[in-house]
């Protein structure tokens, strides 16, 4: 059986292209360390946006060394994995919270980088911005997880002004804080944090396109509703978070076929509220690359009720593949979907309005065809080339702003 990190590794890093030019790489960094508060074996939108980083930066020649929580690969592709200690959450056990292990300060001076980038810092970043201080580099610091609302998803709103408050201090003290959508920048910029910058994300649209489409996972993602007039697609982790009882009123329509991809903590409760008094949403769970693909594909429309995602890949990887999208007003749901152009945005938690929305499109060929092909449109100007080519400049700001600031110290 193939290695199934080694699979994750291949389907996520051909999404990357052709490796930039050198004229287009910062020059002044050939050394980074990477510090990622979710890595693999977890494949979430943090540990997947640090793997197409690890990669592109290993293409393009920078040596690398990885910080991440316990259990991590021992490397990638050659480059070496410190794997540190963590703890994980009793409500939340797919999720590990890496301690503030300090023998990881030695091994950074040890490396001496040139840049530090920290992907959803919170305890280990911590420790990366931290580090990049005592060695006078840049730090740069991904917003990817909004733990301030997640305290609120998770019955804990008391912990939300903490948590912003830790996160404000951990990014106020890089040198540049990349914000996924302009909505979450915004919303940064409200809550005092500094040196803001937009790095969205990108999207394969050779290997997620409806030219794959097929009869055969068509069936597969039906499983025998015949009965249902068109195909409402989930993909993502089966999470507290992304709110998937708000689908139960798709779950209990026999004119549509719910299906959900994924695996996660929640799935039980998930199954509960979508199986029960009358539900038939079909779980195929967990699917990568070709497979993952295919499905999206199949699909006719793509459903996605989370209220606090701070970017939401699925949706671009749906768009690619051709579905108009119904999504929580919210987050940077809100930032993606362009309401009643490449689909629709519904109040958050409002089951009734998902439905309504869902049963609009499959009812109406021509409208969803038009929302079709927008949202193809829209996904092919978002390459992970582009992506990683303005994560150079940002790069490269980063490294002449810790210059003059080493400067003025001087002075």
């Amino acid at each position: 059986m193939r290695d199934p990190i080694a699979a994750i590794i291949a389907a996520e890093s051909s999404a990357l292209g052709q490796p930039l030019p050198l004229e287009t790489l910062c020059t002044a960094v050939q050394r980074v360390a990477i510090f990622t508060e979710a890595f693999l074996p977890k494949v979430d939108g943090v540990s997947r946006t640090a793997l197409l980083t690890i990669r592109h930066l290993q293409r393009s020649g920078r040596q690398l060394l990885v910080f991440a929580p316990h259990p991590a690969p021992e490397q990638i592709e050659g480059t070496p994995i410190c794997s540190v200690p963590s703890l994980w959450l009793p409500s939340y056990p797919e999720t590990r919270v890496a301690l503030l292990w300090l023998p990881i300060l030695e091994r950074l001076r040890h490396f001496q980088p040139d840049l530090i980038h920290l992907f959803s810092p919170f305890t280990l970043g911590m420790l990366g911005m931290l580090g990049g201080a005592a060695l006078r580099v840049p730090v740069v610091a991904n917003y990817q997880t909004d733990l301030p609302g997640y305290a609120h998803s998770y019955g804990a709103p008391h912990f939300a002004p903490l948590f912003k408050a830790i996160l404000r201090f951990i990014h106020n003290g890089c040198t540049l804080t990349l914000a996924p959508t302009s909505v979450v920048l915004a919303q940064l910029r409200a809550w005092r944090f500094k040196r803001l910058r937009l790095w969205g994300r990108g999207v394969d649209t050779t290997r997620f396109t409806p030219t794959r489409r097929s009869a055969a996972w068509q069936a597969r993602l039906r499983d025998a509703r015949s009965q249902a007039r068109g195909i409402a697609l989930y993909v993502g982790r089966m999470a507290r978070e992304k709110h998937l009882e708000t689908l139960s009123a798709l779950a209990r329509d026999p004119s549509i076929a719910l299906t959900l991809i994924g695996d996660g903590e929640h799935l039980p409760q998930v199954r509960q509220a979508l199986c029960t008094n009358g539900g038939t949403a079909h779980f195929i769970g967990h699917l990568l690359g070709d497979d993952l693909a295919d499905a999206y594909a199949a699909a006719d429309v793509f459903v996605f009720p989370a209220v606090r995602e701070t970017f939401g890949q699925v949706i671009l990887e749906a768009m690619a593949s051709g579905l108009p999208v119904i999504a929580a007003d919210q987050g940077g749901s809100a930032a993606l979907v362009r309401h009643g152009e490449t689909g629709f945005l519904v109040p958050a938690h409002d089951a009734t309005a998902f439905h309504e929305r869902t049963c609009q499109l499959l009812a109406d060929s021509t409208l969803r065809a038009r929302m079709s092909a927008a949202a193809r449109a829209y996904a092919e100007r978002q390459s992970w080339s582009a992506v990683m080519h303005t994560l150079e400049s940002y790069y490269a700001e980063a490294t002449q702003l810790q210059r003059r600031l080493v400067r003025m110290r001087r002075c």
